[in-house]
């Protein structure tokens, strides 16, 4: 096995490492280096990732994933030092084109995509959009702006993770339980490091103390690598925006597809093939590095969660669809911005709106509703469209949904030919 250093950071190949391999990712070192300072981590994110993978065995088994869209909300911070780190809006537009394209699996190149994955490839159900209100309600572009003061002078370094502290020299973030906020900086003045990620390891039955720092959720990216046209990118094999989409998938639970190891070591995930190790920027698809039971595939090097060449990469499997998914109902849920859910038709055919006040949101139980009609119908919806509560009210009623589990509803007020629809956090 090729010795090679992991974690959600990837990495380029300046002339300084043109003889050597590249790393597109260096999320495993960073978690390596945070279980060293809390002991104790890696256990409750390997605990999430197994708890995932079991619920979305379920709901496989129960329901079509294209039901529901997560629209996630997204803050970009440019933290700079030069003029060429400060990257203009339009990179970071393209960065967001590129990361719906991939998502949803409607990116150019899913012909390439070879026939015995097809069966398993997938369509997240995943969106993504800038924020359009900051933490105080104010309108943003979802893009701050920093002059930043790292401490080295190869830039930021992903261990101290000072990119994503002011009294550090980078940038706070926004409240990481209703964001996903992505650092753009000059990573180690591009030795190697192409971005990382702390995947997450709040699951619903664990205590606050027992989590990641806040302040530490979200992906960092080297300021070359944001975008397909960046006019400064670090050779053609980084230059199509898909680190983001490798670390977004860290971020949302997933881990590398070759599992950090040798043939003995796996992603945890069924529907992905073993490998040796990383496939490093070529796309050689006749690798077959693992003899794989039942069927033989060689290795998947097209999947994003590989650290071959942006030019290979083109699919998420089934299985880390359904762990992305569930990770979003439950440890993530506050940074969706939006859910489409698809109903059935008599749901829908109301066009008609009815002008209410439903507060508080997110909440921890207990909604208010006020509304300009005598009676209406209240019916609440979980994520896969399925009714959870139902009751009329007057013009003024107290909805309780305490009994549910934390995550994101839909409610829905019906009265005569009118309606309103609003999605309600619940986070108790």
């Amino acid at each position: 096995m090729k010795k090679i250093l992991l974690l959600a950071f990837q990495i380029g190949s300046f002339a300084l490492f043109a003889q050597q391999n590249t790393i597109r990712c260096y999320t495993k070192e960073v978690m390596n280096e945070y279980e060293k300072q809390h002991p104790g981590y890696n256990d409750r994110v390997n605990h999430l990732f197994d708890e995932a993978k079991r619920q979305t065995k379920i709901s496989n088994s129960s329901r079509s994933m294209a039901d529901t869209v997560y629209k996630i909300r997204v803050v970009f911070h440019v933290v700079y030092t030069t003029a060429a780190e400060n990257i203009p809006d339009s990179f970071i537009y393209s960065q967001i084109e590129i990361l719906n394209e991939d998502y949803r699996r409607k990116n150019a190149d899913t012909s390439l995509t070879r026939t015995e994955f097809l069966p398993v490839a997938a369509d997240a159900g995943i969106e993504f959009e800038l924020a359009s209100q900051d933490p105080n309600g104010n309108f943003t572009t979802g893009i701050t702006r920093t002059l930043g003061s790292p401490t080295g002078p190869l830039g930021f370094t992903p261990f101290a993770d000072e990119v994503k502290s002011a009294a550090k020299g980078g940038k706070d973030p926004w409240p990481t339980d209703q964001y996903l906020n992505i650092w753009v900086c000059n990573i180690l003045n591009g030795f190697g490091v192409l971005g990382y990620a702390f995947p997450p390891n709040n699951a619903p039955n664990w205590t606050a103390a027992d989590t990641t720092d806040a302040a530490h959720q979200g992906v960092v990216l080297h300021y070359p690598v944001v975008g397909r046209n960046n006019t400064s990118p670090l050779d053609p094999t980084v230059a199509q925006g898909r680190s983001a989409v490798h670390e977004i998938g860290h971020y949302l639970g997933l881990r590398h597809i070759w599992g950090d190891g040798d043939c003995t070591v796996d992603d945890g995930l069924d529907d992905t093939p073993t490998a040796a190790a990383a496939n490093q920027q070529t796309c050689n698809y006749t690798t077959n590095s693992c003899t794989d039971t039942p069927v033989d595939h060689p290795d998947m090097l097209e999947n994003y969660m590989d650290y071959s060449d942006d030019r290979c990469l083109n699919m998420f499997t089934k299985e880390q669809v359904g762990v992305m998914r569930w990770i979003l109902q439950t440890s993530r849920a506050g940074i969706v911005s939006g859910v489409d859910i698809t109903y059935p038709a008599a749901i829908n055919n109301i066009e008609q709106k009815l002008f209410a006040r439903i507060y508080p949101n997110p909440t921890q139980g207990k909604i208010n509703i006020s509304h300009d009609a005598s009676n209406a119908s209240c019916e609440v919806f979980d994520i896969y469209g399925k009714e959870v509560k139902s009751e009329l009210i007057r013009s003024e009623a107290i909805i309780d949904i305490s009994n549910l589990a934390d995550g994101i509803y839909t409610l829905k007020l019906k009265a005569d030919q009118a309606e309103r629809t609003k999605k309600i956090y619940l986070v108790k």
